[in-house]
């Protein structure tokens, strides 16, 4: 009897597209792309599930989708009315933010609008301090008056969330408790947000931003939820389902409207995972992961096999968001962002964009900006009855006409727009490449570039160029990478709060405490997330961020990695009560300071500000084959190319579905497929590798730098 095939998809739902990964247990793999539904994401969703020609109810074991809909509600402002209380006296936290600013001379610079509105802001009659101890009490007078105001905001905008970010609440959350229970109470259908429920750090500014950013995107996020829990019940949809989040984890989608502020990068988190498997597939320690889109493109960073994590980002300048979350740089450069001439008489790439509707000038949608898509058209590197498998036909009239229109603005002709359009866009995603690497004490030139994403392979090996990268790979099916990396991801959950301790006090030796209690959390939360049928272990890390004393920045050092089945106390290093914790902390802060910033300062006092844990289930292995059989004599055919300024050359066209692991080819050349186009420039090698990845290098031979 045949065993019954079993079925696990990944899904990302993008701005322009749905992208669906099916792999099953035999070791095939299914793919479909299809129109996003902004009007409704989840509409997208069920098109792809049934392009996929998967047994949904009987197959399937599990269903995970990475999604932008927090991510757009919050770059659309699409979110629901915040109303805030915070502690009396700080009622313009949020609207005074910091003193920095982009440009330091800009005088025309506006600060982002916060999400929360000053004129739904309450506050509230209580103070604790700094140490947690409650210098004025809040009455249950006090919140009797916040509900009767709350209520009269409720009935101007009935559809508003609530944010409650008290001062100190990370060390004593007692009043915000006590206020949420009442209001719970009295507004059972208002969504709440609790600062030391989801951000419980120092930093006012960021905490209360971050809360504020849960509340406004809290309602957006449970209808979805809701939305697509129900659909995938009509459509009878068997197995597990998640979402993905913004630390790189799945969560249950039952549990996925809890702390909405984790899905805010939920989009972006597929792509970093599958950046950093392909890395360790073809073997390599050190990688940059490139994701360029149709609107822009994300850029984080792989050690070591594992993907950075920060704890602060920001949506827009000046907006954070004080959680977990992979550390990734976003800037605004995809193929549709348009060519222009500022004010200062410079050309400028992005970031506006052209976006879906109307898209690029080459669309036929009623597009006329010049776009990096265009130029791609322009300059021959993409075949306009080959983009999207021939699903989109492109017009190479108007994408030459678009591109006109600006050089005569520039005074130049269309080729060398064109490719003043291209070198732009690389320059601003090699700026990026160094925001991620040497702002984080990485050398960029020990790196590989692992590109992907529809326009990422056409423009990877023209940034590794320029940056002197070591080599570029390019994984199988490019432009849905990010929809297989949501089927790899780990079950994951993470907590970080504020402890800060200076090491050479008598209140250090309480941080191994302070961490059990922290790792008991997440192991206890994860537990109730896990599937019912999971038999894999749960594994804890700890973590421990430090400073020299009067810094502004801290470097985290993990203090454990282990299974928590046994006490937490044999799980560390050292027994909690033993002195000699602090000395090692200490010793390891010390050489993770001088790794990133060459120096150590070894007299003076570190202080202790954050700890952290994460609770992780690691993904079960795939196996698959991303390609057909490949042929002996793959079909090569010449296509003139704009290589350089002025310079027209045939370039070797194959089609990547014809090649198999061992195949060569040497640039110029272009190979297509129906997600993605990969150019390869003159001077380089193209090799297939085992993996079925594209492995890019340089002809000529790197220099070898020494340190004499």
């Amino acid at each position: 009897m045949n065993k019954e095939i079993r079925w696990r998809i990944g899904m990302d739902t993008g701005g322009t597209f749905t992208d669906l990964v099916a792999l099953s247990d035999s070791g095939e793999m299914r793919l479909a792309k299809v129109s996003s539904t902004p009007h409704n994401p989840a509409e997208a969703v069920f098109v792809a599930l049934r392009d996929s020609k998967v047994n949904l109810t009987d197959q399937l074991d599990d269903f995970v989708l990475g999604t932008t809909i927090a991510t757009n509600a919050v770059i659309m402002r699409s979110g629901a009315p915040v109303i805030l209380l915070t502690t009396e006296g700080f009622e313009d936290v949020l609207y005074i933010q910091r003193i920095d600013r982009p440009g330091r001379y800009d005088l025309q610079w506006v600060k982002s609008d916060p999400y929360a509105n000053r004129q739904f802001t309450i506050g509230v009659q209580e103070r604790v301090l700094a140490d947690g101890q409650i210098r004025k009490e809040l009455t249950q007078s006090e919140i009797e008056r916040v509900v009767t105001r709350i209520r009269e905001f409720l009935r101007i905008e009935p559809e508003a969330a609530i944010a409650v970010s008290y001062l100190f609440s990370y060390v004593n959350p007692e009043h915000e408790r006590r206020t949420a229970d009442r209001l719970r109470a009295e507004f059972p259908d208002t969504p709440i947000s609790l600062s030391s429920e989801v951000s419980p750090v120092w930093r006012e500014y960021e905490r209360t931003a971050t809360t504020a950013m849960d509340a406004y995107v809290s309602s957006m996020v449970g209808r979805f939820a809701k939305e697509l829990e129900q659909g995938l019940s009509v459509e009878r949809v068997g197995g597990w389902h998640a979402l993905m989040k913004s630390n790189g984890g799945q969560v249950p989608l039952s549990h996925s409207a809890k702390r909405p502020i984790e899905l805010v990068l939920s989009g972006l988190a597929g792509g970093m995972i599958a950046g950093a498997y392909w890395a360790k597939a073809v073997g390599s320690t050190k990688a940059v992961t490139l994701d360029m889109g149709g609107t822009s493109a994300d850029v984080g960073v792989v050690v070591d096999g594992h993907l950075q994590y920060t704890g602060l980002f920001e949506v827009e300048w000046g907006l954070p968001i004080a959680v977990p979350i992979i550390d990734v740089s976003t800037i605004g450069a995809g193929g549709s962002s348009i060519a222009s001439m500022g004010a200062d008489g410079l050309l400028h790439v992005g970031p506006a964009s052209a976006g879906a509707d109307p898209g690029p000038a080459c669309y036929g949608r009623g597009g006329v900006n010049a776009t990096v898509t265009d130029a791609n058209v322009v300059m021959g590197r993409l075949h306009p009855e080959h983009f999207l498998n021939g699903d989109l036909l492109l017009d190479s009239q108007r994408a030459r006409a678009s591109i006109d229109s600006l050089a005569t603005e520039l005074n130049l002709d269309v080729d060398d727009t064109a490719d003043a359009i291209l070198s732009l866009a690389v320059e601003n995603m090699a700026g990026a490449v160094r925001l991620v690497t040497v702002d984080r004490g990485h050398d960029y030139r020990e790196f590989d570039l692992v590109a992907f994403g529809g326009a990422g392979p056409l423009h990877a090996v023209e940034i590794a160029k320029r940056m002197g990268m070591r080599r570029v790979i390019i994984p199988p099916t490019p432009g849905l990478v990010s929809a297989f990396g949501s089927i790899i991801a780990d079950q994951r959950v993470d907590r970080r709060t504020t402890v800060v301790r200076r090491l050479d006090q008598p209140d250090a030796l309480k941080l191994p405490d302070i961490l059990a209690k922290l790792a008991t959390e997440v192991h206890d939360e994860l537990s109730l997330q896990r599937r019912a049928d999971e038999r894999g272990e749960i594994v804890v890390t700890t973590y421990v961020s430090c400073r020299y004393l009067g810094q502004n920045y801290e470097q985290e050092i993990r203090t454990y990695r282990g299974r928590h089945d046994q006490s937490f106390e044999s799980m560390l290093p050292i027994d909690p009560s033993a002195p000699n914790f602090v000395d090692r902390l200490s010793d390891m802060f010390h050489a993770a300071h001088l790794r990133a910033y060459g120096y150590e300062m070894r007299d003076q006092v570190i202080q202790s500000v954050y700890v952290a844990a994460t609770a992780t289930i690691a993904s079960s292995s795939v196996q698959f084959v991303p390609y057909g059989a490949g042929v002996d004599k793959p079909n090569l055919v010449n296509r003139s190319l704009l290589t350089a300024p002025g310079t027209w050359a045939d370039a070797v066209v194959v089609d990547r579905n014809d090649l198999r692991p061992g195949f060569t080819l040497d640039g110029p050349a272009v190979v297509e497929e129906s997600n993605s186009t990969t150019y390869v420039p003159p001077g380089y090698v193209l090799e297939v590798d085992s993996t079925y990845c594209l492995i890019i290098n340089s002809q000529i031979a790197p220099t070898v730098r020494t340190n004499s």
